[in-house]
């Protein structure tokens, strides 16, 4: 950890509290980030560092536009195969009411679906439970 973040826990700002963070600085453009830091820990009541609130400022368009699918989200990770992922969720949401779902039925399901798309197998090939 780094020595100016000794004794802080570690916070990690959902996209709706950054989307409240920039709209807050979109109502005091007079805001320092230092004046922010003390916002986020007064009004969602985390201790984050000041790259942070830089970083989320960058991407403020983003966070304020109004496409964001799930504000809940900590993290982005972008998929490795779009198009896997997308038949095997238009799958899942067409069977999920029928079958009680495990997540060993998915990976299952998604094996087969790579060997159909790709035409064969990679033993190498690691599904997560996520």
């Amino acid at each position: 950890m780094a020595s100016h973040l000794k004794g802080v826990k570690k916070s990690t700002l959902t996209d709706e509290m950054r989307r409240a963070l920039c709209e807050y600085k979109n109502d005091h453009p007079s805001s320092s980030q230092k004046d922010l830091q003390l916002w986020v820990q007064q009004n969602l009541h985390l201790s984050i560092s000041q790259s942070t609130i830089s970083n989320t400022l960058k991407r403020s368009a983003e966070y304020l536009s109004s496409e964001m699918k799930n504000s809940n989200v900590k993290r982005h990770k972008s998929t490795k195969y779009p198009e896997l992922e997308k038949v095997l969720y238009e799958w899942f949401l067409q069977y999920q009411e029928k079958v009680n779902m495990t997540g060993e039925m998915i990976q299952t399901k998604a094996k087969e679906f790579l060997q159909k798309m790709s035409g064969e197998t990679n033993p190498e090939f690691n599904f997560s439970s996520g």
